[in-house]
């Protein structure tokens, strides 16, 4: 027959099955397993059938196709008189999955339970290869590999070793439970051999989430020596898993790392952390850390949530290398969120490590309630409600509450010349009162402040062909006056005071209720941005407030501290995917800068670099006015496709000292990333001496790097770890 004979035989469904195991005497279900009713088509430039023989013979690239499955081969021999199966010459078998089978020859059984196969190649998940001198196939499951070798690692004439392997004497893959085992296996690095074990496994690679030990992480530093970490990986079942991490270091002895993860229909839940025993260390023997999040939906629109970080004492993070941070929270949140608005009922808990902030100092929020609701229409406007709540507990020093209710009214206009014009107004009542204040009342305080003001807004906006230009000034005018017993109130929310282009046009500068800005002010501004058609903009805004009269909380604020406010300017340079650059600055009337800081993202290949600058005139620590000046780049380089270098720097250029500087490099190719890092801290307190801490980790692609881990962002799927 010629080519393109196509023949609908049942018989032809075995010669695919090189490949395609039938189902192990298990009870497992065979993920291989096709249906026997599925028709088969066979191509070839020759099909013959000898009577005398009782064979059936195709030769010329011969191809095979039973269901989503295809066999190729130089010739395939059907002899039903012995009743085995050949295949010879370029043999390939593909699979749904992508893995594919290359052979020389091969012989099997009909039932395809057992066979024997020459020259046999397997490449999985499309990249992953096994080579072999001889392979068996054992019960339709098991391919026997003798003389074998897995790597991950191409290999061509000018580079013939390859960066890694397993050698081993017998290889045995168990495609049903996708599990790859090794007898006297040697791995080789370079071709040089570095280890031996008589017994070693993996998952294959085909495998989405398996139990087993992760790569393992090196690390060094004055704090902890030198340690290392080996995880453990276990998969509980398809909505859970854990991992259990001995953290061994030769100076702070042996931590354990844990942690547990489950998905649920409706949410999420992490819980983790690391502890130690150390009875050299004199606030307590027992140290680590508690780290844990999740949420679960309670209806379509409401939601319960949690996010908790606790630790044991305020040197062990930075002890055993975990974090820097020197301030860490806890919350946990109900909440409801709608198109009509929202609501939230949470508790918070704060750690410092600061030395002037005591654990005791610090407030317990039980609880903190919010609440935003449209309220409808009225007079042509939309009218709002804003509720808002606190209790502060301290081990030492003033408790305090407040209860705070906000109804607001907005209402927008467009004139013919098209200026737009927009009036509001707000009527906000709170309650105070503290406790353990000395020398104060502890009665509650009340306090009405109305605010009223209007806005205009004349947007110009000129098209080209090239650009899109849109000028637009703004000018604000508001009053409010808070009324009532004003004198002592405690301020909890309202400490940290920022002025700049975010804000230049809000009706109060303060971040939380508990301070209003008050008295007639203006505030005043230019903005301008430009579209260009190739993909870019830059735009700018400057703008200036000025008040009747002084504020009370804006004495040592940047900008904020006079009548006359600085200028407040930015400007925005976006030039995708190239650079990102952001400028914010304060200039006061002399010329002379209040603030200056700068952001730079910029990506040209082979290089990346962030950077950062911030200079304060004056900025409140510990209640006394300073000035900070610092600056910070994080940079990397690919040197080439494998190699990259990259290098951190923290630096205070008012102390003319460095907080932090580090460096790292790193290879990768597709069967092997190697990381090393080195980083030091040169900031010390009484409970953190500076430090140096050094990182190395390995991954070799193909064992156990790749598996996939339960995912927090979405219930509804896996993502690669």
């Amino acid at each position: 027959m010629g080519r393109g004979v196509r023949l609908t035989l049942t018989i032809l469904g075995l010669a695919l099955a090189v490949c395609a195991p039938a189902a192990a005497q298990t009870g497992a279900p065979d993920p291989y397993a096709i249906p026997r009713d599925l028709p088969v088509t066979l191509i070839a430039d020759e099909v013959t059938y000898d009577t005398v023989t009782d064979r059936l013979t195709a030769r010329g690239s011969v191809q095979v196709f039973y269901g989503e499955r295809t066999l190729t081969a130089d010739e395939i021999v059907y002899d039903r008189a012995t009743e085995t199966i050949s295949a010879t010459g370029r043999i390939a078998v593909r699979n749904p999955d992508g893995s594919t089978l290359y052979a020389t020859a091969a012989e099997l059984t009909p039932d395809l339970r057992d066979g024997l196969i020459e020259g046999a190649q397997a490449v999985l998940a499309q990249r992953f290869r096994i080579a072999a001198a001889d392979a068996q196939r054992v019960g339709g499951r098991y391919n026997v590999l003798g003389t074998a070798v897995f790597s991950n690692c191409t290999v061509c004439a000018e580079s013939p070793t390859p960066l890694w392997q397993i050698r081993a004497r017998r290889v045995i893959h168990d495609e049903v439970a996708r599990q790859i085992h090794y007898e006297d296996a040697t791995f080789d690095l370079a071709g040089v051999p570095i280890f031996y074990t008589p017994y070693f496994r993996h998952p294959d690679p085909t495998l989405d989430r398996a139990s087993g030990f992760l790569a393992p992480t090196l690390l060094a530093g004055d704090a902890i020596g030198v340690g290392v970490k080996t995880p453990y990986y276990w998969v509980i079942d398809e909505a859970s898993d854990a991992t259990l991490t001995p953290f061994v270091t030769t100076d702070k002895g042996l931590v354990v790392e844990g942690e547990y993860r489950r998905r649920f229909t409706e949410g999420f839940l992490s819980l983790g952390g690391a502890l130690t025993y150390d009875d050299g260390y004199s606030d307590g023997d027992w140290r680590g850390v508690f780290d844990g999040d999740g949420y679960h939906y309670l209806t379509d629109t409401a939601f319960a949530r949690f996010d908790a970080r606790i630790a044991s004492d305020d040197a062990f993070l930075s002890d055993y290398e975990y974090s820097t941070t020197d301030r860490i929270d806890s919350e946990a949140v109900v909440a409801d969120y709608r198109r009509s608005g929202y609501w939230e009922l949470g508790a918070a808990y704060f750690q410092s490590f600061r030395e002037e902030e005591p654990d005791g100092t610090l407030p317990r929020a039980l609880p903190e309630f919010d609440l935003r609701q449209n309220l409808g229409q009225i007079a042509g406007g939309a009218l709002g409600l804003t509720l808002n709540s606190y209790t502060l507990l301290r081990t030492s020093g003033q408790d305090s509450a407040r209860a705070t209710a906000i109804l607001d009214w907005e209402r927008t206009w467009m004139t013919d010349p098209g200026v737009l014009l927009r009036g509001f107004g707000d009527v906000q009542g709170d309650a105070f009162r503290a406790w353990q204040v000395p020398g104060g009342s502890e009665d509650w305080q009340a306090r009405v402040t109305p605010t009223i003001g209007g806005e205009a807004r004349y947007p110009l906006i000129r098209s080209t062909p090239r650009a899109t230009h849109v000028v637009e000034p703004v000018g604000q005018l508001i009053w409010s006056d808070a009324t009532g017993d004003t004198d002592g109130l405690q301020n909890e929310d309202s400490l940290l005071v920022e002025f700049d282009e975010t804000n230049l046009f809000d009706t109060s500068r303060f971040a939380g209720y508990d301070r209003v800005e008050t008295g007639l002010r203006a505030n005043l501004g230019l903005r301008y941005e430009r579209m260009d058609a190739d993909g870019w903009t830059i735009g700018t805004l400057v703008g200036r407030t000025f008040r009747t009269g002084s504020e009370d909380g804006f004495e040592d604020i940047p900008g904020l501290s006079d009548q006359a406010s600085a200028y407040v300017g930015a400007v925005s340079l976006s030039l995708p995917p190239y650079l990102t650059l952001v400028n914010r600055v304060l200039i006061r009337d002399d010329a002379s800068l209040d603030r200056n800081e700068l952001r730079l993202d910029a990506a040209y290949a082979p290089v990346t670099l962030s950077g950062s600058y911030l200079f304060l005139s004056r900025q409140v620590q510990g209640g006394t006015a300073e000035a900070a000046e610092e600056a910070a780049f994080d940079a990397g380089v690919a040197l080439t496709p494998n190699w990259t270098v990259g290098a951190v720097l923290r630096y205070d250029i008012d102390s003319d000292s460095v907080v932090r500087a580090g460096g790292r490099i790193g290879y990768g190719n597709e069967c092997i990333e190697v990381d090393l890092s080195v980083t030091r801290r040169f900031t010390r307190s009484q409970s953190v001496d500076a430090s140096t801490a050094v990182g190395l980790s390995v991954r070799l692609a193909g064992l156990g790097s790749d598996l996939k881990r339960v995912d927090r962002s979405d219930r509804c799927r896996m993502m690669v770890r």
